[in-house]
């Protein structure tokens, strides 16, 4: 079935270039695509019907957007991306089109209204342009390793076995190193060269449907790893971006380092939290007289006596978690913007042997023994973040050595795992390296996000000295408020002005929660 593409607002009197119209149902497989198509028609995007309720809700126009899975050398192997492209009633001819760059690594969002409407909200009277990248669950191929999901810190979140399977780290780490292999064989065995999912690739894909609807320059917002998406974008296509958004960004040539040297950085995010406490309520001091040390001797309490429980699933079956002082680092860096007002009250009941709150912290409520991600294309998330180390992949041995010396990375940041995927990357040899350009850049963080605070915008400003980086109170990752919107909607009037950032203490900070141990 075949669909009208409308022309787009930049260079109105032409047609989308190279496409081509031809007789393809909404998704078909890369091998009908590869015998329907001729290296002529590649790239091309053509107008589809929009693969999920709430952009059709919403009013987006609809592409599938058809290239190389190996760009460099082009081969069989071709890919399909679902590109929505949502053009507000009236707007201003010279406003530069919005791209959004998703993150996670690998969670669509093209099924959420409500996060759709938010980015809306947040561009303002301008067009928002969204997808899908290669390899999410509304492309062709989707990386799917399911299997993941029960594993992975990031997705089966606290009750992961990375943290509480057993009190002995590399039995643990095997839990998870076991699927991770698993998710490559399955891969590769499907056909897919998982080396060619990146954001050098996927830089390479969103440029050519930059030019396909015909689009001079674009501004670029990501969300998380995205914002590291957008900055590779920056670094091989800086022509093509006049400005970026750098929501709670996860930048790659940071996050590639050993992970222990982020988790050490993170954790001092805990304890800014506690030195915050002190400054703010006397009754904080007396609660905690040393807290500088008030984290790790929580940890030390919990390593010396773990909080043990008993749990059952939907189907009666009993398992044990056990939760040590690693256990407790990693949950922290999870809650924070949901716990920091009692931490101080935490920290001083554990270390006084009352684990009475635990069964709140760890969840446990809410346990279940399969865990899903159903916005998630896992293979994509594992391939993009071992595949955007480069030649920095590390060994077993780098792996197996870091976890020996810091169990809490366990679950933590995910590179770690990469020793047990199959290939590097296929990147340039400067992909990690710290991109240089004078492209302005508004970047958004959390107060509470030890994840991505501002340290990262930071680091970033040494060789992009046109980043604006503006801190959030009281929120955590992907904070959302009205002065977000209000912020992103004047820095994208004139991004080489400097924003008013007066709004950012908007949402007010909890009050702490003293309570003397029991």
């Amino acid at each position: 079935m075949n669909f009208t593409l409308r022309r787009h607002r930049q260079n109105p009197d032409r047609y989308l270039a190279g496409v081509a119209l031809l007789a393809l149902p909404l998704m078909v497989s890369s091998a009908q695509a590869q015998s329907s198509s001729s290296p002529e028609t590649i790239p091309r995007l053509e107008s589809t019907q929009c693969v999920t309720d709430a952009l059709k809700e919403l009013g987006a126009d609809c592409y599938t957007f058809y290239g190389y899975e190996n760009w460099d050398e082009p081969g069989d192997n071709l890919i399909q991306l679902p590109v929505a492209v949502l053009e507000p009633e009236s707007a201003e001819a010279e406003d530069v089109p919005v791209f959004f760059f998703p993150g996670g690594p690998g969670y669509s969002s093209l099924g959420n209204q409500a996060y759709i409407e938010q980015l809306l909200k947040d561009v303002g009277n301008r067009t928002l342009v969204t997808m899908d990248h290669r390899g999410y669950i509304h492309a062709e191929p989707a990386l799917e390793c399911p299997d993941y999901a029960d594993v992975s810190p990031y997705h089966n979140i606290i009750h992961t076995p990375a943290i509480t399977s057993s009190l002995k780290p590399m039995e643990r780490l095997e839990t998870i190193t076991s699927e991770v292999e698993n998710c490559y064989n399955k891969l590769t065995e499907e056909g897919i060269d998982v080396a060619q999912y990146n954001q050098y690739t996927v830089s390479r894909d969103v440029d050519e449907i930059r030019k396909l609807l015909e689009y001079d320059q674009i501004d670029a917002f990501g969300s998380s790893t995205g914002s590291g998406t957008v900055v590779s974008f920056i670094q091989y296509y800086p022509d093509s971006v006049r400005s970026a958004i750098l929501g709670w960004p996860w930048f790659s040539h940071l996050r590639n380092r050993p992970p222990v040297d982020e988790f050490y950085t993170a954790k001092q995010t805990f304890t800014d939290t506690l030195a915050r406490c002190v400054a703010d309520d006397e009754a904080c001091r007396d609660l905690l007289p040393n807290w500088l040390l008030a984290i790790d001797q929580a940890r030390r309490s919990l390593d010396s006596r773990p909080y043990i429980v008993d749990v059952e699933d939907a189907d009666g079956n009993s398992d044990t978690l056990y939760f040590d002082g690693a256990a407790f680092l990693d949950t922290l860096y999870l809650m924070l913007p949901s716990a920091y007002t009692e931490l101080p009250s935490l920290v001083a009941d554990i270390k006084a042997g009352d684990y009475t709150r635990l069964n709140d912290f760890f969840l446990i409520d809410d346990y279940a023994a399969e865990s899903e991600a159903p916005n998630y294309a896992l293979g994509y998330f594992l391939s993009h973040v071992c595949g955007d180390m480069g030649s920095n992949r590390p060994s077993r041995a780098d792996s197996l050595a870091a976890v020996q010396r810091e169990p809490a990375i366990l679950g933590f940041e995910p590179p770690w795992v990469c020793g047990w995927w199959g290939k590097d990357g296929d990147v340039p040899a400067e992909h990690n390296d710290p991109p240089v350009s004078d492209t302005p850049a508004l970047a958004i963080h959390g107060q509470m996000d030890p994840c991505c605070g501002p340290r990262w915008s930071d680091h970033l400003r040494e060789t992009m000295p046109n980043v604006q980086a503006v801190k959030f109170q009281g929120l955590g990752h992907n904070p959302v408020n009205e002065c977000r919107s209000t912020m992103i909607q004047a820095f994208l009037d004139d991004p080489m002005a400097t924003v008013d950032a007066s709004c950012r203490n908007e949402v007010e900070l909890e009050p702490w929660v003293i309570e003397p141990p029991q």
